[in-house]
């Protein structure tokens, strides 16, 4: 029988999810647009309103393998005075809106938990029962993930074009097998028990864990 904390916290990150990857591909949307190209305009992907960025079948995903995607952002290079550091540019924008995101929620854990008087190690106690802290919490760490997740340097992810930019041949080579390896990376992301699946698991945990823990910190010492 699932408890009603249990329900909450899935329905906080859907939450989470639905305004974290919306901004993600907004974000795409925005600053490539601003390098003048009209694609995401045309498309209707100019706009922070997640519905304009679910995919049906990543959407679905989350209440089968608690794992989500969105509708990736499409830009044409074309329109760019500097093809290959605008695309960048451009994929970057997504993970660095997460870790906005990721600190503004800090701050917001950071204010709340002064206002009620708690401290760092109080927080840990209350968390199991405020709602509050719980939702923020879920929403760095969240964002936090989504962004070192998304910075892995192979297809479709932003972290991809990293290569293209500073390891070209590297990228061509890549690109070759790109649908393949595209295939290979989801299934091993959807498909619980796999090495490579949970290889990945414990890279983006112990990289987000330590991004959560040092933006934390340095929020404390702000508040």
């Amino acid at each position: 029988m699932v408890s009603l904390p249990e329900v909450i916290s899935f329905v906080f990150i859907i939450i989470t999810l639905a305004i974290s990857i919306g901004l993600h591909e907004y974000a795409h949307a925005y600053v490539s647009r601003k390098l003048w190209d009209p694609t995401p305009q045309f498309q209707w992907r100019l706009t922070p309103n997640p519905l304009a960025h679910i995919d049906p079948i990543g959407f679905l995903m989350i209440f089968l393998v608690n794992f989500w995607w969105g509708k990736p952002v499409q830009v044409n290079p074309m329109y760019y005075r500097n093809p290959v550091q605008w695309e960048l540019m451009v994929a970057l924008a997504g993970p660095f809106t997460n870790l906005l995101l990721a600190l503004a929620g800090a701050c917001v854990i950071a204010i709340y938990s002064r206002i009620i008087g708690l401290n760092e190690f109080d927080l840990l106690q209350w968390v199991s029962y405020d709602y509050m802290i719980i939702f923020w919490l879920q929403f760095s760490y969240i964002n936090i993930a989504l962004a070192v997740f998304n910075m892995i340097p192979l297809p479709p992810l932003d972290g991809f074009r990293l290569i293209k930019t500073f390891f070209r041949p590297v990228a061509v080579l890549i690109e070759k097998y790109s649908f393949a390896i595209s295939i290979v990376f989801l299934l091993a992301i959807a498909l619980p028990g796999n090495f490579l699946g949970s290889a990945i698991g414990t890279y983006i945990h112990s990289v987000s864990s330590t991004l959560f823990y040092w933006i934390f910190f340095l929020v404390s010492q702000i508040f």
